[in-house]
């Protein structure tokens, strides 16, 4: 503690007048007002001046409005600028004269650009062409609205709309729980499901080019379908056809033999929608799709042990599941798959005279499927390659005190060729 003389009080603890932080501090003052009185001639001018945030809700704002203005009567669109235009426009709609509304309609979008009655002549247009069964071009207009006003308070019939049109557009196919679900409950497999007709996409749906229904666009109606379904969910996540828009989705994607994009679209809906009842399909139908897009031992085995660990919580958080046998053969099959696919790569590597890698792949076979095929004849490969090679995977190595002469198999077609074995001399026994 500072300590001061009898009779006097101590310094004040702010600038003095005469210090050098109180000159610093008048200095910095000084510059601060001449700046802002300097601001109007200087012509700089930030981009946030004008901006106003007053007006900008997101979804749950919107509605709690709309809510409040219904309360106290409705909205006040009479005071709203091109009221009078829009209704009439509106009659004309209400009156079932389709055409002519839109074209009216479409002039008011163009005209009031930016104006709160904007949001109403573009759901009105987009709705003229939906009734007019012109599709593609409502599919534009409601996708404009939902851009432009994404907590607009047409968004649940916007989205209605566009699940309604991708529906059509894609044949009104089957869902998952008619087919797939019902098939593996039934067989226990996949077999049979790839010539079911309800699996097999129509020619009028992913053919490039439509000139034979109006009704659908000309160009690529089977894309634009798809974008339907994806605007349904990412306008409106948490709305009521948002999980069903995905699975529809990933399911047409699994149809369509495209297993990866399939299988993104699952693991969207395991992650989003873990909670409803497209959960138990996502898993099934995710498992099916991952164990589908492994493209065999030459390839990358990432995905093969993302669908063994896919299938096990598939049997786990629905022991009840009338696929569950299914869900066991697929995972008898990738244990299988990945026993063939070390087995090949220590083929591979010894092949090459590269037996420290091939006993490696050989023990890690042995020790992942014990009681398949392949592992015995990894065990007999393993006796032959000796001690010398061994990877210490295995708590009980498999080797004998004598080396062995190693013989590789011939090379498959699609493998590099394979170099003459070399025969090993080995030491005499003693006698």
């Amino acid at each position: 503690m500072r300590h001061h003389p009898p009779g006097q009080s101590p310094a004040p603890r702010g600038p003095q007048p005469g210090s050098l932080r109180c000159r610093r501090v008048s200095l910095t003052l000084l510059l601060g007002v001449v700046g802002l009185g300097m601001l109007p001639w200087s012509g700089c001018k930030s981009t946030l001046d004008n901006l106003d945030v007053s007006n900008i809700l997101g979804p749950a704002g919107r509605r709690a409005k709309q809510q409040a203005e219904e309360a106290q009567g409705g909205r006040q669109i009479a005071e709203l600028e091109g009221h009078s235009e829009f209704e009439e426009a509106k009659s004309e709609f209400e009156t079932h004269q389709y055409a002519e509304a839109r074209k009216k309609l479409h002039k008011l979008v163009k005209k009031y650009k930016d104006k709160p009655i904007e949001e109403d002549a573009m759901f009105y247009r987009a709705e003229a062409d939906y009734r007019l069964e012109k599709y593609a071009k409502a599919q534009d207009g409601y996708e404009e609205l939902l851009k432009k006003h994404p907590s607009s308070r047409y968004l649940e019939t916007a989205t209605q709309r566009l699940y309604d049109i991708a529906l059509g557009w894609l044949g009104y196919p089957k869902n998952a729980a008619e087919v797939e679900l019902a098939h593996f409950a039934k067989v226990g497999s996949e077999h049979g499901i790839d010539t079911n007709p309800d699996t097999q996409i129509p020619a009028d749906v992913w053919f490039p080019i439509n000139v034979t229904n109006r009704r659908k666009p000309i160009f690529d109606p089977e894309g634009r379908a798809l974008e339907c379904l994806r605007s349904v969910w990412m306008n409106d996540p948490t709305g009521p056809l948002a999980d069903d828009a995905l699975l529809i989705h990933a399911v047409h994607r699994l149809r369509s033999g495209d297993y990866i994009e399939a299988d993104r679209d699952f693991a969207t809906i395991r992650e989003q929608y873990a909670d409803r009842e497209v959960a138990m399909a996502a898993y099934v139908l995710g498992a099916h799709a991952s164990l589908l897009a492994y493209q065999g031992a030459n390839y990358d085995g990432k995905q093969l042990e993302e669908a063994r660990q896919l299938t096990q919580s598939a049997l786990r958080l629905f022991p009840e599941a009338p696929q569950k046998k299914k869900l066991e053969n697929d995972l008898a099959r990738i244990d299988s798959e990945l026993a063939n696919r070390d087995w090949e790569i220590g083929q591979y590597h010894l092949r090459r005279g590269e037996k420290s890698a091939a006993a490696f792949y050989y023990e890690s076979l042995v020790k992942t499927s014990p009681e398949s095929q392949r592992a015995e004849e990894a065990r007999e490969k393993l006796v032959q390659l000796g001690p010398n090679h061994a990877a210490g995977l295995l708590p009980k190595p498999i080797y004998e005190t004598e080396v062995v002469t190693v013989s590789a198999e011939e090379p498959a077609a699609e493998d590099p060729p394979a170099k003459a074995p070399i025969r090993q001399k080995t030491a005499p026994r003693p006698q």
